[in-house]
């Protein structure tokens, strides 16, 4: 491979962007486009997932190519190749950080009948691409998937060294995302996020000390719930967690001239926070960034987001009673457990979904319930799922 060396600083500006995109949404094709131009790479796929289950769900889901977030091909991957490519599921076995070539993921005979490889990968420019699988808290995994490269002769060597170099960088951009889904908190700006009733937010200038605080946070820095302002300074109620807190603060406040690291921990109190430390720049759109260092953000979801059913029949052209009934087997549901929870006789619910398999042009439950997972990575959450409960 051939050998280019890249400065300390075209790897702070990325970085940089991506603690942007954590907290403002609207950047991530940014960050990603960023990354394209000083890596030389022509777009990139980021998945969430649930390291358990069968299928696994799918969390979220972030295309961009050519610097533009792509929702169309996130929904026609999960919606038309995901349930047969080849490379999934070897993809969930990967050894953790270990970046693979995308043709080392299919067998000679599967690159000439693949769809996969031949549509879709090809169309999105994706078939001498790279895998790279991140293993994150609470039995998350996060699947970096990149393009090809642009550079004559395919990947080099400081390529691949800045790629590992972000791996934290871009686990943690997915995690704080998918904490702020689960809050029901999409499609929001770091400014706006101030405002928002279910996550308390906290800044802390370059020393550390607390500068601001919505009324969220004020609200549990008052009742000592698991965090407490302690002259100034954000502190932990218990003593291993308050340890755990300051490791995250100094490495997202270091001395100038180093790159802070983001990070994330679990906070006791009658509910279990979750807690997410973020460095910013001087361009932070918020009315005192001056003398800013870090945004904390403290998320604490009454419940997991779920599947709007509403969503999921426009998404998949389905009736409201089908979609209601696709969202509850994606939850857990069996069929008797819907016949029950209905008043319907275990046969009507699988008439049903026979008539949502002719639909969606599939065969088995396993692959419908693939399909409508796919769908929570585009954000669109609501209250939890509910059994359907129109008539037939």
């Amino acid at each position: 491979m051939k050998q280019k060396a890249f400065s300390a600083d075209p790897l702070d500006r990325i970085v940089a962007s991506l603690h942007e995109a954590a907290l403002d949404e609207a950047r991530w094709p940014d960050a990603d486009r960023l990354i394209g131009e000083i890596n030389r790479t022509s777009g990139s796929a980021l998945t969430l997932h649930e390291r358990q289950g069968t299928p696994a769900a799918i969390l979220l889901t972030r295309i961009c190519l050519a610097g533009r977030r792509r929702k169309d091909w996130e929904f026609r991957y999960f919606n038309d190749y995901w349930a047969e490519d080849e490379a999934a599921p070897r993809i969930a076995r990967l050894e953790p950080g270990r970046l693979v070539f995308t043709g080392d993921l299919y067998t000679d005979a599967e690159k000439k009948t693949s769809r996969t490889y031949n549509e879709a990968l090809a169309d999105t420019r994706a078939q001498n691409g790279l895998y790279l699988r991140i293993d994150a808290p609470n039995d998350l995994g996060v699947v970096w998937g990149l393009a090809d490269s642009t550079e004559r002769g395919g990947w080099t060597s400081d390529q691949i060294r800045l790629l590992r170099e972000l791996r934290p960088h871009v686990r943690q951009f997915a995690i704080m995302r998918h904490a702020l889904i689960e809050a029901e908190v999409t499609g929001t700006s770091a400014t706006t996020l101030m405002t928002n009733p279910r996550v308390g937010v906290i800044h802390l200038d370059r020393s550390g000390r607390i500068a601001t605080a919505n009324d969220r946070a004020l609200e549990m820095l008052r009742q000592g719930d698991g965090l407490a302002d302690r002259d100034g300074l954000l502190r932990a109620r218990l003593p291993e967690e308050d340890a755990e807190l300051s490791r995250l603060l100094a490495r997202a406040l270091p001395p100038w001239g180093v790159l802070g690291f983001a990070g994330s921990m679990t906070v006791s109190s009658p509910k279990r926070l979750a807690l997410h430390v973020t460095p910013v720049g001087d361009d932070y759109p918020h009315f005192r960034t001056r003398g800013l260092g870090a945004v904390v953000l403290v998320v604490d979801p009454t419940g997991k987001a779920r599947i709007d059913p509403a969503h999921v029949a426009a998404a998949l052209d389905i009736t409201q009673v089908e979609s209601k009934l696709s969202v509850a087997l994606a939850a857990g549901q069996t069929v008797r457990d819907i016949a029950r929870a209905t008043g319907r006789t275990e046969e009507t619910v699988r008439w049903h979904l026979k008539q949502i398999y002719r639909k969606q042009g599939v065969k088995r439950q396993v692959d419908l319930v693939r399909r409508v997972l796919s769908l929570e990575s585009f954000g669109a959450v609501s209250a939890p799922v509910s059994a359907p409960a129109e008539s037939p």
